[in-house]
């Protein structure tokens, strides 16, 4: 199949799979606030986020490691998989036992359900990035779904029916998690490959060398993404963090296309990456999925006047104006995970750990700086810079080993595009008038930018040998 196109089919099932599990988690968030205290809320959300942060470090992020390798068609699957199995089932059996010890001390946040949990997560993130790796792109895409529906449905019986609270909480995602791992072994028949006489001790340690720089760059774009909330709440308000955090609801739109745009781009970039013509590759993918992250940005801008006018109380209202700089923040974070996707292609995870760290420093000094002079706006700004920071070196250093062209032109007019309608939005009382020239500004990138065209042949497998 067509290098393009099959990056753009595999781009179509992950989306799909995503947004049906998105979809199913909104619909959930009314049962959450009927049947759960604010109290219990505001525990349960702490105790998610804590096991999605102990995840990476429980599992060493051998499942980002398994799910590269098993990338390579060179590498042994079997030995890879128990591999990965034995040293996750070790952990797993260290979380259980340390478990009652932890239950003594912290005897009001159902310890033993949150280990389950954890230990279900952790295997999750394992099995799917395994099958994913391995040519089961739509059982990994329905995974997520079959993993929110069970969890959704066990939600609605143990919250309402039984009203078992936060415990029935933990474990209807517990629940999800299991299912989803039951689905992803049956629809793949993965149990063929559970063969624990098949550990090899050298191979642990290559995917450690690549894995374990992930842990503190996971905490490092962590950092760099959320520190942001706890100064403005420490510095300024709760009231101001409302205003921000709801301003960066919409912006994060384009974080969903990244996300989903990202799986299928892992996947493709391993298989070209070694080919003759794989910065053509790369450098058509950056150009073009920067183009259509900026003409997203564009129709979120001339658009949030609207949206805040006629969705969210006019206690918000303010929060448009941050709206720019959140959205540039998100674009550039984009950019910088696609070419992350190039320097885990080539296992070259410190570059990776570098760059985030260095991103995640500047932000925090800027939003410390920024701040008292700018408010919330230089919290926004803060995270603009210092993802633009994190693009740009990723974007230099991709460049000098060989693989990345820079359309600094294109570059240049879509930035000046964006600005421009920024302008207009901030300057133009009438949203029709606003709106009117922002589609305008649009229609004219696109004809000006003639690559766009040709970019579509190829992916529709027309004139390839013009691309």
């Amino acid at each position: 199949m067509n290098k393009y196109k099959k990056l753009i089919n595999n781009s179509i099932i992950f989306a799909i799979g995503n947004l049906g599990s998105k979809f199913l988690q909104f619909i959930l968030v009314p049962l959450y606030s009927f049947t759960l205290s604010t109290s219990d809320f505001g525990t349960a959300d702490f105790l998610t986020q804590l096991v999605y942060l102990l995840t990476p470090i429980v599992s060493l992020e051998l499942y980002d490691a398994a799910f590269r390798y098993a990338l390579d068609k060179a590498e042994n699957k079997f030995v890879l998989f128990n591999t990965v199995n034995t040293i996750l089932l070790g952990v797993s059996l260290l979380v259980f036992f340390v478990t009652p010890f932890l239950a003594t001390i912290f005897y009001n946040y159902h310890i033993f359900i949150t280990a389950i949990f954890l230990v279900a997560n952790v295997y999750f993130s394992f099995l799917s990035n395994f099958v994913r790796a391995i040519g089961y792109v739509k059982q990994f895409a329905v995974s997520g779904i079959v993993n929110t529906f069970f969890m959704g449905t066990f939600s609605v019986v143990l919250l309402v029916f039984f009203k078992l609270g936060l415990r029935g909480y933990l474990i209807s995602f517990s629940i999800g998690l299991i299912a989803g791992c039951i689905y992803v072994v049956l629809s793949t028949g993965l149990g063929r490959f559970f063969r624990f006489n098949s550990f090899n001790k050298l191979k642990l340690i290559g995917m450690l060398k690549y894995s374990l720089p992930l842990i503190p760059n996971y905490f490092a774009w962590w950092l760099n993404s959320s520190s942001d909330r706890l100064f403005i709440i420490t510095m300024i308000g709760t009231s101001a963090n409302g205003i921000y955090a709801m301003a960066t609801k919409i912006p994060n739109l384009i974080n969903l296309l990244t996300m989903i745009f990202s799986q299928s781009w892992q996947i493709s970039i391993v298989e070209e990456y070694k080919n003759k013509n794989s910065k053509r590759f790369i450098s058509n993918v950056f150009i073009s999925f920067f183009s259509i992250l900026v003409i997203g940005g564009i129709l979120i801008v001339i658009s949030i006047k609207p949206i805040y006018g006629l969705v969210l109380d006019k206690s918000y209202y303010q929060g448009w104006k941050l709206t720019p700089l959140l959205v540039l923040a998100v674009i550039y974070s984009g950019l910088s995970i696609l070419l992350e996707g190039v320097y885990t292609a080539y296992k070259k995870t410190f570059s990776v750990l570098i760059t985030t760290i260095v991103g995640a420093i500047i932000n925090v000094l800027l939003t410390i700086l920024l701040i008292p002079v700018m408010r919330v706006y230089g919290a926004a700004l803060a995270n603009t810079i210092s993802f633009l920071v994190v693009a740009m070196m990723r974007m230099i250093e991709i460049k000098k080993l060989g693989l990345l062209a820079l359309d600094m032109k294109r570059i240049l007019m879509y930035h000046l595009a964006f600005f421009f309608v920024t302008f207009i939005t901030f300057n133009e009382k009438s949203v029709f008038i606003t709106m009117f020239i922002g589609i305008l500004t649009v229609g004219v990138l696109i004809l000006l930018d003639k690559n766009i065209i040709r970019q579509m042949e190829v992916i529709l497998h027309k004139k390839i040998n013009k691309s």
